[in-house]
């Protein structure tokens, strides 16, 4: 094949595609997050409202820290598959601006950015510890204690 130049495999439409592909997953996958959020708050204030106005706040309290910690690695799921996406787009920038495209990459929409099986739950696990997750869901378990020790 012949080799092109680095603004002409700018302009190619498998490349201008899969960028836009990139993109919009990285958009999806911030959606996502913002749903769980008010997802989370949503029910975690259905549940805290029925238990005190069914005055079983101090026997079901934890439920309100269950939901919250399954929301919270819900939302850190999605923030994982954010940064995967968001690394991927970064180096397949980065190739096509050093022009050292690999042809294999174009499409290449698998969740990882290295051939380690566990590369996504470690990611997700990193991600329980940045201020989107652990800031906002840290809020709805202080909240819980409060409640409970009120």
């Amino acid at each position: 094949m012949k080799k092109k130049s680095i603004l002409d495999l700018k302009n190619e439409n498998s490349v201008i595609s899969y960028i836009e592909m990139l993109e919009s997953n990285i958009s999806r996958m911030s959606g996502y997050s913002g749903i769980i959020k008010a997802s989370i708050c949503t029910i975690y204030t259905i549940l805290v409202t029925i238990l005190i106005s069914a005055e079983k706040i101090n026997n079901y309290w934890w439920l309100a820290i269950v939901i919250t910690f399954m929301g919270a690695i819900v939302d850190a799921y999605y923030l994982a598959l954010e940064r995967t996406y968001v690394d991927k787009y970064n180096k397949f920038i980065a190739n096509l601006n050093n022009g050292v495209l690999n042809e294999n990459s174009i499409y290449d929409m698998r969740p990882r950015t290295t051939e380690l099986k566990c590369e996504l739950l470690a990611r997700t696990i990193n991600s329980m510890f940045s201020f989107s997750i652990f800031g906002f869901y840290l809020i709805l378990i202080s909240l819980s204690l409060v409640i409970k020790f009120m």
